[in-house]
């Protein structure tokens, strides 16, 4: 495999089992009585092991904890490159939201209309 498809690869796997530990976090943090997360935990739990599993084998490396570590740490740095593009693309909607002319709202007319009249 190229070194550019490794390291795709390697951004995908780790993005996803840090997707996969966000949606953990947040199942075990928003548990109540009549949540049941054993199977969103579950199979989330198995996308971080496979995604672990997978990114050891393309390193080459044993599949245990640093492993676990490494595929993570790739997954955050990975999520750190597209942030500008995030922020660009927000500074556009920005922008274009501050632009846009509202429309006239008929409620404020007619509400300023029934002020002016008393």
């Amino acid at each position: 495999m190229s070194p550019e498809m490794e390291s795709i690869a390697s951004a995908f796997l780790g993005s996803a089992a840090l997707t996969s530990l966000l949606i953990i976090l947040a199942t075990i943090g928003t548990l109540n009585p009549y949540h049941r997360p054993a199977i969103p935990i579950a199979v989330t739990t198995a996308v971080i092991f496979a995604s672990t599993y997978l990114h050891s084998i393309f390193n080459g490396v044993s599949f245990d904890l640093v492993a676990l570590r490494t595929n993570l740490i790739d997954g955050a740095l990975s999520m750190f490159d597209l942030i500008y593009i995030a922020f660009s693309v927000l500074t556009v909607l920005i922008i274009q939201a501050s632009l846009k002319r509202r429309p006239d709202d008929p409620l404020i007319a007619l509400s300023d209309a029934e002020s002016g009249s008393e």
